[in-house]
Formats: C-alpha cells, sequence, structure tokens
C-alpha cells in the first residue's frame, strides 16, 4: 500500500503547482489497497475535516460499500461479472479497510454503464481538457461524477455528495486501454450506455 502513497503524493504536488485544494476525492476500490494508501496519505495532508472522500465499485463486486453499511469487513462472493475487472474483487483488504473506514466519507456501489460515462467523458473531453484514455476501472470515479451531472434529482444528489459549484475534484484514473477492442466498442460505439 505504500506504493500508492507516491501517487497520492504526485498528485498533491501537482495540485499545488497548479494552485488548487481539493475539496473532494473519489476513489475506486477492488479490495481498497489502492483507495486505503492513497486516502490515507490524503487526509495527512488536508485532514478528514477538509477532504469529502467517496469510494466507489462495481455493484457486481462491491465489498467494501457492503463494509461500509455494516461498519465491518463484509466478503462478497458469487458471479462477479462487472466490465470493471481490475475492481471484481470480493474480499477487502484488512489495512486499506481500517482506513477507509475511519476516513472515508461515502462509498457507492455502481453499475458497469457509469464506468463507461466516465470513460466516454475522459476520451471526449469539454473545451480545452487534454483527452484521457482510461480504461472501466480507471475511469468510475469520473463516471460517478458525470452520472451525478445527468441524474434527473441533480441537485439532491449533488448535495448528498456535497458536491457545489466550488468544489474542486480529484479522480485518479488508474487504468489504461487494456482491451483496446472493448474500449472502443464503449467509446466509440456506446456499449454499456443507459438508454434515455
Amino acid at each position: 500500500m505504500q506504493g500508492y502513497a507516491t501517487l497520492a503524493d504526485e498528485a498533491v504536488e501537482q495540485m499545488r503547482e497548479m494552485g488548487v485544494t481539493p475539496t473532494h476525492v473519489l476513489l475506486q476500490a477492488g479490495v481498497g489497497a489502492m483507495a486505503g494508501g492513497v486516502l490515507g496519505y490524503l487526509v495527512d495532508v488536508y485532514s478528514p475535516q477538509n477532504l469529502h472522500s467517496i469510494i466507489v465499485e462495481p455493484d457486481k463486486a462491491d465489498c467494501i460499500y457492503r463494509s461500509g453499511v455494516k461498519g465491518d469487513i463484509v466478503n462478497v462472493g458469487g458471479d462477479m461479472a462487472t466490465i470493471m475487472a481490475g475492481l471484481a474483487c470480493g474480499e477487502p483488504n484488512p489495512l486499506g479497510w481500517e482506513i477507509l473506514r475511519n476516513c472515508a466519507t461515502q462509498f457507492i456501489s455502481c453499475q458497469d454503464s457509469v464506468a463507461a460515462l466516465g470513460m466516454r467523458v475522459l476520451g471526449n473531453p469539454y473545451g480545452n481538457d487534454p483527452r484521457i484514455i482510461s480504461g472501466e476501472s480507471g475511469a468510475v470515479g469520473l463516471g460517478v461524477l458525470a452520472a451525478v451531472h445527468y441524474h434527473p434529482q441533480r441537485q439532491s444528489l449533488m448535495e448528498k455528495l456535497a458536491l457545489n459549484k466550488d468544489a474542486v475534484v480529484l479522480v485518479i484514473s488508474t487504468e489504461g486501454d487494456t482491451d483496446v477492442k472493448h474500449y472502443r466498442e464503449v467509446v466509440w460505439e456506446g456499449k454499456h450506455a443507459v438508454a434515455p
């Protein structure tokens, strides 16, 4: 998990160079090692009171989400068929879970369509934002933000996530297009889109 602290340190350094301080962080979780390592570092830098942290998982493999609801480790079994293959894990990392239990603000379990939306937004940015090629597991955090933005109950969801016009949100993509064919099907052909 210490290696993930390096990732967080680099993100903090980049944000300082940009003159921004995050109010929110959305981190994807499989076993929770990356999310726990990054969040542990970030709360040391920014304090948990100043950072709204949201942990995101696929609904087919949401051991961290279920652990968050229960307040203790919950293992998930059965079919974990999700496009977020890097997050298809059923047993939380005990050390990662301790950090998440003590520091995370919220836990979200989401459908594959949310990750697909994140992939499309990152691959087709607005204005002069840079294009980012992200795989399913890496794009789910931004997918949650985009899904909230387009949701009919947007205002209510934004309030629940403490999002407003002044929010500065950190998301970290941990995956490129590891499956080029599937990436194209999602980004170019709209696979896993939510019907209107």
